[in-house]
Parts: C-alpha cells; structure tokens; sequence
C-alpha cells in the first residue's frame, strides 16, 4: 500500500488536498456561518484592501497598522456615502410613491370590490356580499396579524445581532489588515508542514480569484440594473432609477432575486386592468434571467479564470446539491480548487 501511495504521491497528495477543501467549504457554509461570518467577511474586506494598503506601505512608508487603519476608516467611508446616497434616492422616490400611493390603493380597492361581487353573485342566497367581505377579512387579517407576531420578535432581535456583526465584520477585518503576515504565519506553524505550503500557494490564488469574482458580480448588477433602468424608463416609470438599484441589488442575492419586486408588480397591473403594464414587467424580468443566465459562466469564468463551461457546472452542480446557498458555494468551491490547482502548479515550478 505504501509503495502505491509513493508511485502516485503527487495525485493522490492532490486528491486529498482537494477534498479537503471542499469539506471545509461546506462545514463554512452549513454548519459554522452562523459563527464564523463576521470573520470570513472581515478577511474578504481585508483580501480586498490588500493591494491599496501594499500601495501606502511603498509610496508613503506607513506603518502597517497605519495604512489598516487609515484604509479601514475608507471603506467605511465609502461604504456610508454609498448608503447615504441610495438612502436619499430611496427617500425621495418613496416620497413620490406615497403622494401617489391613495389613487393606486383606491383603484386597487375598487377592482377588488368588483371582483368579491361577481364571486357573491354565483353563491347562495344565504351568502351575502357582506358575509364574504367580512370572511376574506377576517382571513386577511388573520394572516397578516399571525406573521407579524410570529415575526415580530425576530425583527426586533435581529437589529442588535446585525449591529453586532457589523461590529466584529470590521474590527477583524482591521485585524486581518494589520497583522496579516503574523495570523498566516501562525496558521502555517499550525499547520501539517505538507499543508502549509498548499494552504500558502491556494491563498494567493485565491485571492486573485476572489477579486475576479466580485468584479464579476459587479458587472453583471451593473447590466441587471441597466436594463431594469432602461425597461422601467420605457413604460414610463417614475421610480425607475430606485427600482433599477434595487433590482441590482436583489439580482444579486441567490434567495430573493429580482422577480420578489416584478413578478408582484406585475400581478397588481394584472389586477388593476393594467395588463400593457404587466406584460411590459414580466418582460423586463425575463430579460434580466435570461441576460443574467446566459451570460454570468462567461464573464464569471472570464474573471475567475475558468473555462465558462466549469462555471456553469459549478452553478448547477451546487443548487442541487445545496439548494439556493449552492449558488454561492459552487463557484466558491470552484475558485479554491482552481487557485489550488494554480498553487500546486507553482510549487512544483
């Protein structure tokens, strides 16, 4: 056995590298996020930063601990102006929709009222109209006062855990800035000797990797949320730059998506004798799937590296395997093996 494992020590050596990889992917995302997810963001902003603090450190001679900070203090910066201005944006446009607000609830009211009466009149005599209204009520309202309960409490908890998570994503992240080469040397005198090299190599090229990555999903929300502009501004919109935005925005995350904003849009127009305008929004969404589909394995394997053909495997391989966080494990997985794969190549170089 031993003999076999010295005439196949590379492959088998890369195997088992591999495999380990991709447990500790899935034990990250399944069973310690809800631990470790202030400091695995901590270290994706540090990763980020990395090459502006590398610039400081050469051009200006600062002290590390200097440029973490002074680059800490500018990502929060940026980070807030980001959040002012579509904070703004999203004020002033909800401000037009809430003036406007009274004559779509009342056309809605209307149609509704319409809609219960035609039911009433093909039930018995022993059902009035009133009967009905009163029922679709009580049912409404039941509905909607259970969720609340039910939810209620947890909105309020999650407020001070999120503050919480804030606070810990970005003092890691400083700390991950600061003493960078102190935490990964003291990882790597913990680590097996034949893991350390592995683990050293994999760590830049995932680096490299990760950076493609975000540009790519940075590219794709710019196109999701022109086309949500574009489309919104054709059948006349007056949201349409906060509707682009957060179309963007909700493209971007694998569980809600940009159908949680059109698809409901388009069921009101429905009902609201509106159906130029309906159509017109399931035909904004679709482009947006089709446009994000199509061409997501391509400029995801462009930035990443990676033939498109293995992005879009990766994509389908981890929905069905993990559900919807498989859209976000699978090319993450995909990433550390290829930045391993890279790693193993440059070691034995």
């Amino acid at each position: 056995m031993y003999e076999i494992y010295m005439r196949n020590k590379k492959i088998v050596d890369r195997m088992a590298f591999f495999t380990l990889i991709t447990f500790l992917v899935y034990a990250l995302f399944t069973f310690l996020w809800v631990y470790l997810s202030p400091f695995f963001f901590g270290l994706i902003i540090a990763l980020i930063m990395e090459p502006l603090i590398r610039f400081m450190l050469k051009r200006f001679r600062f002290k590390r601990w200097m440029a973490a900070l002074l680059c800490l203090l500018i990502f929060m910066a940026a980070a807030a102006s980001l959040g002012a201005w579509l904070v703004n944006t999203l004020i002033r446009q909800i401000g037009s929709f809430v003036e406007g607000a009274p004559v779509h609830i009342e056309e809605i009211a209307y149609r509704t009222d319409a809609w219960i009466a035609r039911v009433a009149a093909g039930l018995p005599d022993s059902i009035t109209l009133l009967d009905l209204q009163d029922t679709l009520l009580s049912m409404v309202m039941g509905l909607f006062g259970n969720l609340v309960q039910d939810q209620a409490p947890r909105w309020a908890a999650a407020v001070p855990d999120f503050l919480i998570n804030v606070i810990l994503t970005l003092v890691s992240a400083y700390f991950f800035m600061a003493d960078r080469e102190r935490i990964f040397k003291a990882v790597a005198r913990n680590c097996p000797k034949g893991l350390a090299g592995h683990f050293r190599q994999t760590g830049k090229s995932f680096s490299a990797a990760l950076r493609g990555y975000l540009r790519a999903q940075y590219i794709l929300m710019s196109m999701v949320g022109i086309i949500g502009i574009i489309g919104l501004l054709i059948i006349r919109s007056p949201f349409a730059l906060l509707l682009g935005l957060l179309l963007a925005v909700l493209d971007f995350l694998p569980i809600v998506g940009a159908g949680s904003i059109l698809i409901p849009w388009a069921l009101i127009s429905f009902i609201t004798s509106n159906p130029s305008q309906g159509v017109s929004l399931l035909i904004i969404y679709g482009v947006i799937t089709v446009t994000r589909q199509v061409l997501q394995p391509k400029i995801l394997g462009d930035q990443i590296g990676v033939h498109p053909l293995v992005s879009l495997m990766s994509i389908f391989i981890g929905f069905r395997l993990f559900g919807l966080l498989g859209l976000i494990i699978g090319p993450t997985l995909v990433m550390l093996l290829f930045a391993a794969h890279q790693g193993e190549e440059e070691m034995d170089a």
